[in-house]
């Protein structure tokens, strides 16, 4: 026995709108007049979504009672989290920069359109105004955070921007710059050293490791490992040190030349002029 199907035409598009508008009118919505957006209601639905960016939801974070200790320490009342907390609360900073326009105090709106122009990024960031001049940058993706910190130098009206990983020790009431961001070379160094976490170990010797070149872990170039480090302004420069009771020596590489004293990049302190008249005075 054959069954045969009888196609039916598809509604027309004036009664499909009809039944759009009809089952909007029965949500409490009319489609040809959506209700009204005040600008104060606007106004909190951003600040709710900042809110959320950057303080993040109840939801996202664990915490119990054990994970918390209050007390009193020499007469002071005290609170400690546990590394769990501790955890969860740097996750989602970790793509995030610090940046700051030596020598010179800029507006938040000024640096934003700055960092804009500057970086030309396919991504969003956010940006933090801090005390000291200071500001944080989040991005949504890690590798637009190494790009920022290892392909500068950045100038921005003729001042230097020093770039800085974001970490827990930072602290924004300290206004002295106390390290920059450098490439460095370990020459010479036998080929069997050439491993990802071998090369982070290494670095470290030196300084906290940003970035390591992905060419010198496979061992293509075979000549020298390339690793970005956080080079101290307070200290001498590390130019060898001990592997395997060898010594190892270090080249620093596209070190940038900084006047700390005016803020400006292309000399160094001992050649601004702004340093020697007021010394001649």
């Amino acid at each position: 026995m054959e069954t045969s199907l009888e196609k039916s035409s598809p509604p027309s598009i004036e009664n499909n709108r009809s039944t759009k508008r009809a089952k909007f009118k029965a949500q409490g919505v009319d489609a040809d007049n959506p209700p009204h957006v005040s600008f104060r209601d606007k106004l909190l639905e951003t600040q709710m979504e900042l809110e959320e960016e950057f303080m993040g939801k109840e939801e996202d974070i664990d915490i119990d009672i054990r994970d918390v200790v209050i007390e009193r320490e020499r007469f002071l009342p005290a609170i400690s989290f546990s590394q769990k907390v501790h955890s969860q609360l740097v996750k989602p900073w970790q793509s995030t920069v610090v940046v700051k326009l030596l020598r010179r105090s800029i507006g938040y709106k000024v640096m934003c359109n700055r960092l804009e122009a500057l970086w030309n990024m396919s991504h969003d960031f956010s940006v933090i105004e801090l005390e000291n001049n200071y500001f944080l940058v989040r991005f949504k993706r890690d590798s637009d955070a190494q790009h920022v910190l290892t392909q500068g130098p950045w100038i921005v009206l003729g001042h230097y921007l020093t770039v800085q990983p974001w970490s827990l020790h930072f602290d924004s009431t300290n206004e002295k710059i106390s390290s920059v961001v450098a490439w460095i070379r370990l020459s010479g160094m036998p080929l069997h050293y050439y491993h990802k976490k071998v090369l982070r170990l290494l670095g470290q010797v030196i300084r906290n490791v940003i970035r390591i070149d992905y060419n010198t872990e496979s061992a293509t170039r075979g000549k020298f490992a390339r690793i970005v480090v956080e080079v101290a302004l307070d200290k001498l420069l590390c130019s060898q040190f001990l592997l395997d009771s060898k010594i190892q020596k270090v080249e620093y590489e596209s070190l940038p030349t900084i006047c700390f004293e005016c803020g400006i990049y292309g000399y160094l302190v001992s050649s601004c002029q702004k340093k020697i008249a007021n010394e001649v005075r």
